[in-house]
């Protein structure tokens, strides 16, 4: 029996290690944390998603509609101006320790699969050499490991938070002067959470904006915030060499994340699919990399080009209100998401 070694507890390290459990294989995987769920200073999270839950099922081999929930509400503001949109298609899941969690639900699967788990095993830059041929890196970016292993990046910084609050199933998008990215909350299980992210000079008094308008805006205090630095590839790869071996990238690590909405929920779970079939198959793991990152390089470069646009918020109008799908400039590169199945974005206009 062959012994694979997983590190990072996220959501594709678990999906990977669920596959090559069940393949056959002995599958160890070492989580920084003590425990299941991510860093505290980001989690518990709840994230909105597009997904095809019954193809996504079918892809990787489990059965995880349950902790997924339909979104109800969806509504955003650019600066104080609200705009209404569909919910079509889009779905809230919770990340973190709790047992309502999708990494909870998972790490279940896991142990009963015969998982094996080390946790408070940080994979450190001296540690990298020692870990074996082929091992799985599925680590989130803010674990320094894109920087550890060379990696061209990005560097972005976050604000999060999360309090008890019952909103139901929905989601909230701010877009303004305080940040060159987007803010957001989302509600699910009882409770809502909260993200502002943008470059790494992102700053208290950005953070106070937005707090301020979320105020204004839907009469939500938030506190409690933590922030963290995360590293982003500038390219989407499965593969890198380091010390003389070949590891095998998933996740963040891997950039499989949508660059301009920030969707990271399918691409965590498909590449941690992609990862347990690079085990047994170079070749066909290659095929399928392929066929779900084909636009994401493209995206990331029109995403670091969109980054340094002037008058954003004229942009971000002029894209919100534009409603033709076949013409829309960017190609949606959401995994298993095609462009007919992109929601019309806006509804009505408040």
């Amino acid at each position: 029996m062959k012994n694979i070694q997983i590190y990072g507890a996220g959501l594709s390290g678990l999906v990977a290690a669920i596959n090559l459990v069940r393949n056959g294989y002995k599958v160890t995987v070492y989580e920084k944390e003590n425990r299941i769920g991510g860093s505290t200073k980001c989690h518990p999270s709840i994230h909105m998603t597009p997904m095809h839950i019954q193809k996504m099922q079918k892809y990787i081999g489990i059965k995880i509609e349950s902790c997924f929930s339909k979104l109800d509400g969806f509504r955003g503001y650019i600066r104080s101006k609200r705009y209404v949109f569909s919910t079509k298609n889009l779905y809230v899941v919770e990340r973190g320790p709790r047992e309502s969690s999708l990494d909870y639900f998972l790490y279940k699967i896991a142990l009963e699969e015969g998982v094996n788990f080390k946790f408070s095993q940080p994979l450190t830059k001296e540690k990298l050499k020692d870990i074996p041929n082929n091992s799985i890196i599925a680590t989130a970016g803010y674990s320094q490991l894109v920087s550890c292993l060379n990696l061209p990046h990005i560097t972005f910084k976050q604000f999060d938070t999360h309090i008890k609050m019952d909103l139901g199933n929905i989601t909230i998008a701010y877009f303004g002067n305080y940040t060159s990215d987007y803010g957001y909350i989302s509600g699910k299980n009882g409770i809502i959470s909260a993200q502002l992210s943008g470059p790494s000079n992102l700053s208290q008094k950005n953070l106070k904006k937005f707090t301020n308008l979320v105020k204004k805006t839907e009469d939500i205090d938030l506190d409690g915030w933590s922030s963290i630095v995360s590293h982003f590839p500038k390219k989407v790869q499965m593969f890198t060499k380091y010390a003389r071996k070949t590891f095998v990238l998933s996740g963040d690590v891997a950039g499989f994340l949508d660059p301009f909405f920030g969707f990271g929920i399918n691409g965590a779970i498909i590449s941690g699919k992609i990862a347990a079939t690079s085990i047994k198959s170079k070749q066909k793991s290659l095929q399928e990399f392929k066929q779900f990152t084909l636009h994401m390089n493209k995206d990331l470069l029109l995403h670091t080009f969109y980054w340094h646009l002037p008058f954003k918020n004229f942009i971000r109008t002029q894209v919100i209100r534009y409603q033709d799908k076949q013409l829309f400039p960017v190609k949606r590169s959401i995994p298993r998401f095609t462009d007919e199945d992109w929601f019309k974005i806006v509804l009505t206009e408040n």
